[in-house]
């Protein structure tokens, strides 16, 4: 399932717009910053709470403190 969301940061004329989807074969979830054009991803355990919220706060969290691996895949925004 993906997520889209703007965390209201000001880096571009959109704020910091953010897509996240959860790789459950994986075990991992992806991510795409848009605004700043960064890509990642977050490991996981198995068990992973996939709500909207628990998504945007465990990819904002590991992003903010740069603990996410690089990723080439770029997810995109939907409106």
């Amino acid at each position: 399932m993906k997520h889209q969301w703007n965390t209201g940061r000001q880096y571009d004329k959109h704020g910091q717009r953010m897509v996240a989807e959860y790789d459950s074969e994986k075990n991992r979830i992806f991510f795409s910053d848009l605004s700043r054009h960064i890509n990642g991803y977050v490991p996981t355990g198995m068990w992973v709470n996939t709500d909207k919220h628990a998504i945007e706060t465990l990819v904002m969290t590991n992003y903010d403190y740069g603990n996410y691996n690089a990723s080439n895949t770029t997810l995109e925004w939907k409106e």
